[in-house]
């Protein structure tokens, strides 16, 4: 690459970089005095150059933003800087904007410093778009769409942390499994959306019966995992009744279209225990299949253990 002379370009050149470069372009003096302002910096900042410069440097800049203090640093120990930092509007609200500064000798001899600046907002969108699209994945990958509880893959997670939290205060966590038993005869008898709705009936009642920190999973076809801390085993066959009397309800009849049969098994891992996560979701389930052959002639539709 051949850097030619400005004597060779002439200043005429210089002029019209500077009038019609599409970046924003100011100078300012060393006291933060703003001199020359070209066009694309006034369309970006939606102010006039005469504005702009009475402002100054002091005016322009975010004061709150200590990535200016970085940046004026960076140019005194090295002579230029880049950086991303805010710049006031014309309406007075803050923008993200990429500058490349440089300081440079006027032809008095004065340090002056030329101010490149980028807009940020069309990458910042995006940007966000792009992490709003990541959170939106994750989301998906861990989640049921049907019910909005987490899938099995978010209950490794979740469910991990919750363990991790149990095993830092010696707390017994307590699991409850549930397995919707008529799915199939309700998608055979009144079409798909009945089954799905017995399995969203399913959910509501685990989440109006469970706190928002517990840890609920729809982790199966027909099957439910609910984790929480801070219970009493004696708490057990009040939950249940709680979500028998949900799923009981008239209303919730009246959205499934016939009554919803679930078997529901509880199983504590005691404080101090180190039992697994896939080892509580076996027992639990475990306990559900005991219920389910012990207790079914006793509870008709609702099997509860």
């Amino acid at each position: 690459m051949v850097v030619q002379h400005s004597d060779t370009v002439g200043l005429a050149a210089y002029r019209t970089l500077f009038t019609h470069s599409a970046e924003g372009v100011l100078f300012c003096t060393r006291d933060g005095r703003i001199t020359a302002v070209n066009p694309a910096a006034c369309a970006m900042l939606d102010m006039t150059a005469e504005e702009i410069c009475s402002l100054g440097r002091d005016g322009l800049v975010d004061q709150e933003d200590p990535r200016w203090q970085i940046a004026v640093a960076e140019r005194e120990r090295t002579g230029s800087a880049v950086g991303v930092a805010r710049l006031r509007r014309g309406d007075g609200r803050y923008m993200e904007i990429e500058m490349t500064a440089s300081q440079f000798r006027a032809e008095d001899g004065a340090a002056q410093t030329c101010c490149i600046l980028h807009d940020m907002t069309g990458r910042m969108a995006i940007e966000r778009e792009l992490e709003e699209l990541s959170a939106r994945l994750l989301q998906l990958s861990r989640g049921d769409e049907l019910t909005g509880f987490q899938n099995r893959r978010g209950l490794v997670a979740s469910g991990t942390q919750l363990l991790q939290v149990a095993d830092r205060r010696h707390a017994p966590v307590h699991a409850l499994f549930v397995d919707v038993g008529n799915v199939q005869a309700l998608n055979e008898r009144l079409g798909h959306h009945a089954g799905d709705a017995a399995l969203q009936a399913v959910a509501r009642a685990l989440s109006v019966t469970f706190r928002k920190h517990d840890v609920l999973a729809r982790i199966g076809g027909t099957q439910f995992l609910a984790l929480t801390l801070q219970l009493e085993e004696s708490d057990h066959a009040i939950m249940t009744g709680r979500i028998r009397d949900h799923l009981d309800a008239p209303d919730t009849r009246a959205f499934v279209g016939a009554p919803v049969e679930v078997c529901c098994g509880w199983t504590t891992r005691p404080g101090g225990d180190r039992t697994s996560l896939e080892d509580l979701i076996a027992r639990s389930d475990w306990a559900m299949l005991e219920s389910r052959a012990g207790r079914q002639a006793d509870f008709g539709p609702f099997q509860a253990g």
